[in-house]
């Protein structure tokens, strides 16, 4: 990857990531052409969902379009827990808990959360194929190797940032955006922390007085094994989500990718280019799931080509500033 080096000597302590996180910012997407890009993209992604079958959903996350992007199938498309699938969603109870109580410790957060969830399916009926009607079906073996996995995930999670200087963090804050013109087609961004940058001057007032945080949002996620070269869309996919919840109201300024496995990072700005080119990602991954069929509308094959022609002179001539930032290996 293309990008500028950070010393590697500061990357394994979490203030060199706390810094990339949070560091101050201004916003890089005009939201006038934000709703145009929007608009664009809605039209496409109907186009792309239309001959889908009608009981069919397609869910685009970040690792159905690295797959999109690389060309790879996939064998079984459905979903089942495992030790590795399980690890992230008790990881992030346990981050909470251990944030909200400094005495507790990953292993003993974790035991918390199994012992909850187990109790939860047995006091009351949980939906067939959750978490915690998996748990309950477990032996003690399998529960010791779940929580073994989630004592990991979240010490990596709990050690990259240095909680004291991030405001008001967000922990889990993954985002699920389903758009009117394609209501078949489900979005999920996949972040751990959501939180806002450093304030680059005073905080606004409000009418009653109260300072109000303009920053823009930052986002951090926790990726699996290195960098591949579908990284920047993965994480682009995260930013998207965001910026089209339309309870957000905003694009962030930044996501930073993190690969613990690796001492790895990826700093990416988000700007209009990113958008953009995440969104033929996306179009791309939905026709790729959808049944062969030739198109033989015009109009459709023109719109298609306005669209990345639009996307093209948007992002060309406007090369936002800031860096996309890779971070070399770690020193151990």
């Amino acid at each position: 990857m293309v990008g500028t080096s950070l010393p590697s000597t500061s990357l394994p302590k979490s203030a060199s990531l706390t810094d990339a996180f949070i560091s101050p910012s201004t916003r890089l997407v005009d939201q006038r052409e934000f709703r145009q890009l929007r608009r664009d993209f809605e039209c496409e992604l109907g186009e792309a969902a239309g001959p889908l079958p009608a009981n069919e959903r397609v869910r685009v996350d970040a690792y159905h379009l690295r797959n999109s992007i690389s060309g790879n199938v996939e064998p079984d498309g459905s979903f089942r827990w495992t030790p590795w699938t399980a690890r992230r969603p008790i990881g992030i109870e346990c981050v909470r808990a251990c944030l909200a109580n400094p005495r507790l410790t990953p292993l003993q957060a974790t035991h918390d959360v199994i012992t909850r969830l187990v109790g939860r399916a047995v006091d009351e009926r949980q939906r067939p194929g959750s978490l915690a009607e998996w748990l309950s079906g477990l032996g003690v073996g399998g529960r010791a190797v779940v929580q073994a996995e989630a004592v990991v995930w979240a010490t990596q999670l709990q050690t990259a940032l240095d909680w004291s200087r991030i405001d008001r963090p967000i922990v889990g804050r993954d985002h699920s955006v389903v758009l009117p013109t394609s209501s078949q087609v489900l979005l999920r961004g996949r972040i751990e922390v959501q939180s806002r940058a450093s304030s680059l001057g005073p905080l606004n007032k409000g009418k009653s007085g109260d300072t109000r945080d303009v920053s823009p949002a930052v986002l951090f996620s926790i990726m699996t094994g290195r960098p591949t070269p579908t990284a920047r869309t993965e994480l682009g996919l995260a930013a998207l989500t965001v910026a089209l919840d339309d309870r957000h109201g905003e694009s962030p300024t930044r996501v930073v990718g993190w690969w613990p496995q690796s001492g790895r990072a990826l700093v990416v700005p988000v700007d209009l280019a990113l958008l953009g080119q995440t969104c033929e990602a996306v179009v791309a991954a939905v026709r790729s799931a959808r049944p062969a069929r030739p198109r033989q509308l015009h109009s459709s094959r023109k719109r298609t080509t306005e669209f990345g022609e639009a996307k093209r002179q948007r992002s060309a001539p406007r090369a936002l500033t800031g860096p996309v930032v890779d971070v070399e290996r770690a020193a151990s």
